[in-house]
């Protein structure tokens, strides 16, 4: 059985900022996958990482409580295939702020490396680790050549493996159905005993059974909040069958974000860039890569708007049991993002920090219809 405890009982609503490290150059959109890599000019990703560094530290000055990495391959939307090592670099620039890997991809790791790279993090640290282990989309288990029917399982016997080297003091074996090793002895220890904060994938019934049933807090993306309170319910109702409660923290979501002064500057600005970017992907495709125009992916936006609309937003998902968001300020050059973090710092934050989260609503359907309606 896998316990795990919530090393903070901060009863807020906390907002982490996603280093989304994306290559700020001309680039393949998001429907093209794996993106060549002629299209990455070196001094453009440089740029780009340092940028992203910048805008972390920026967070972490103005209150964000987390900020977070993620794993992705082949693909300028995202330059982190590696996101411990982001965060390696992340823990000394950020001071205060938690370091969230949401999440390495387990299938396509080994798990044991992985738990000694989490625990070298964790002291580098000083404590500030939060994990969710997540299966990876369909095409990311491409990058390896993982098989795709075995991704499910996988994750399932590499989240036990991990938090049982965590745990043991002396060397030991581990035979499964995925994962064989003959001796495994994870040094450094962890900082945060018996291990960080745990997630899993909020984004199906079976995923959010398995977090439920390992006592992990589960992680939604760009889901309708509607969607979410019923898999919120469900997994409450699995939390008790397994004889624990889940918290407000042990909840998050993430979604695209924008704040301006006005909704309507808000929402030009956003289509000005998916325009800009449409475009400029739409010219890629047909004249060097031979394909048909791109019809971009743009997913929705629902944190974007004047600080009173996202504050709105914020309190829908408040209302059916989340407790921690994670922003993907994606929208606009790097000093439109800048200014967007100041703006919802001071408009929106403040707000969400005065919000109690430790009471967890009975019925988030309910919840949510009252709050919507």
């Amino acid at each position: 059985m896998i316990v795990n405890i919530m090393h903070e009982k901060v009863a807020m609503m906390k907002v982490s900022y996603l280093a989304m490290t994306a290559y700020e150059g001309p680039a393949p959109g998001i429907e093209i996958w794996p993106a060549p890599s002629e299209y990455c000019h070196s001094e453009v990703a440089v740029t780009s990482m340092e940028h992203t560094l910048d805008l972390c530290v920026k967070a972490d000055a103005l209150g964000f409580d987390w900020v977070s990495v993620s794993e992705h391959h082949y693909a300028p939307y995202m330059m982190t295939p590696n996101p411990i090592v982001m965060a390696a670099a992340l823990t000394q620039r950020v001071k205060r702020a938690k370091i969230a890997l949401l999440g390495p991809l387990l299938p396509l790791l080994n798990p044991v490396r992985l738990a000694e790279e989490i625990a070298m993090l964790d002291c580098l640290s000083g404590g500030r680790v939060v994990v969710l282990f997540l299966r990876g989309t369909p095409n990311e288990h491409k990058t390896y050549d993982t098989p795709g029917d075995q991704t499910r399982g996988m994750t399932e016997e590499g989240i036990d493996l991990i938090c049982k080297a965590w745990r043991e003091p002396a060397p030991f074996s581990w035979e499964g159905k995925y994962y064989r090793f003959q001796t495994i002895s994870v040094w450094p220890r962890l900082s945060q005993l018996p291990h960080p904060p745990l997630y899993g994938s909020g984004n199906s019934k079976e995923s959010v059974l398995v977090a439920a049933q390992k006592r992990l807090g589960i992680a939604f993306s760009f889901m309708a909040p509607e969607n979410c309170a019923e898999l919120i319910s469900f997994y409450k109702a699995e939390a008790a069958k397994a004889g624990w409660q889940p918290t407000a923290d042990q909840v998050i979501y993430r979604g695209l974000a924008y704040v301006a002064d006005s909704n309507a500057q808000a929402m030009d600005d956003m289509g000005a860039f998916f325009g800009a970017r449409s475009a400029e992907q739409a010219k890629l495709t047909s004249t060097t890569m031979g394909g048909p125009p791109v019809v971009p992916l743009i997913l929705q936006p629902y944190f974007v708007g004047d600080p009173q609309i996202v504050t709105e937003r914020f309190r829908v998902l408040h209302d059916i049991g989340v407790g921690v968001v994670d922003l993907v300020f994606g929208i606009g050059t790097h000093t439109q993002q800048s200014t967007a973090i100041e703006r919802f710092a001071k408009s929106v934050l403040p707000k969400l920090h005065s919000w109690d989260t430790t009471g967890t609503p009975l019925d988030s359907k309910q919840q949510l219809a009252g709050a919507i309606g």
